[in-house]
C-alpha cells in the first residue's frame, strides 16, 4: 500500500477526529473514573457534601427553616441527602421531610434516584426515578406510572460563585415544562459561634 503526502485537508480531517477523540475521553472521564475501585464517584455531588440552611417557595408558600445534610453511604455506592423541615406545611399537617439516595448505573451511564419522604409509597412515581448531568446541573426525571405523558423534572444546580445549590422542581406535560412549583436555594449551614465573652481581669 502506498502512502501519499498529506494534503492541508487531510491534516484538518485528522485535527477534527483528534478534537472528537478528546471530547469523548472528557465525557467518558468520570464513568471509568466511577468504575476503578467499583464504587460511584462524581466530583458535582462531592459540592454537596455537608450541612446546608435551606429556604426557597412550595407552591407560592415561602419556607426557610429547613435543614439539609449530605454524604456518601455503603461503601461510597449512593450519595444520600436528608432534607427535614422545621415549618408545618399547610396541606401536609406535618413538616416536609425527605430522604433521598442518589446512585450511578455504569452500564445505562445514568443516575438512579430513590427518594423516601412523607407522601409515602402512593406518590404518583413511588419514589424512583434517573437523572442525567450537564455540567453543574443533575436533572432527575420522575415520570408518573398512570400517565406516560407526564413527569415532574428537578434541577440540581450548583453555582460556584455564591457556593449554593438551586433545586427547582416543574411538571412537565407533553414534553412542556411549565413554571417552577418548588424553587429552594441551599446555603452552607453556619456554625454556632464559639466565642468566649471577654474576662473582667479587674475582678470587679
Amino acid at each position: 500500500m502506498r502512502y501519499g503526502i498529506l494534503t492541508s485537508k487531510s491534516v484538518a480531517s485528522l485535527r477534527l477526529i483528534f478534537f472528537y477523540v478528546l471530547i469523548a475521553s472528557a465525557a467518558f472521564a468520570q464513568n471509568a473514573k466511577d468504575s476503578t475501585d467499583g464504587r460511584f464517584h462524581d466530583d458535582l455531588l462531592e459540592h454537596f457534601i455537608g450541612q446546608w440552611n435551606v429556604s426557597g417557595t412550595a407552591h407560592g408558600k415561602f419556607f426557610e427553616h429547613m435543614n439539609l445534610e449530605a454524604e456518601w453511604i455503603v461503601n461510597h455506592q449512593y450519595f444520600r441527602m436528608h432534607m427535614q423541615g422545621t415549618e408545618i406545611v399547610p396541606w401536609l399537617g406535618i413538616p416536609m421531610e425527605v430522604f433521598c439516595f442518589i446512585g450511578y448505573n455504569h452500564s445505562s451511564n445514568h443516575y438512579v434516584v430513590h427518594e423516601i419522604s412523607v407522601f409515602g409509597g402512593d406518590e404518583p412515581t413511588e419514589g424512583f426515578c434517573h437523572a442525567y448531568r450537564t455540567g453543574n446541573e443533575l436533572k432527575l426525571v420522575h415520570k408518573f406510572l398512570a400517565t406516560a405523558d407526564t413527569a415532574i423534572v428537578q434541577r440540581f444546580t450548583w453555582q460556584p460563585a455564591s457556593g449554593s445549590w438551586r433545586m427547582a422542581s416543574r411538571m412537565e406535560i407533553l414534553g412542556k415544562e411549565g413554571e417552577p412549583f418548588l424553587d429552594l436555594q441551599a446555603i452552607p449551614a453556619t456554625l454556632p459561634s464559639t466565642k468566649k465573652k471577654p474576662s473582667n481581669k479587674s475582678g470587679k
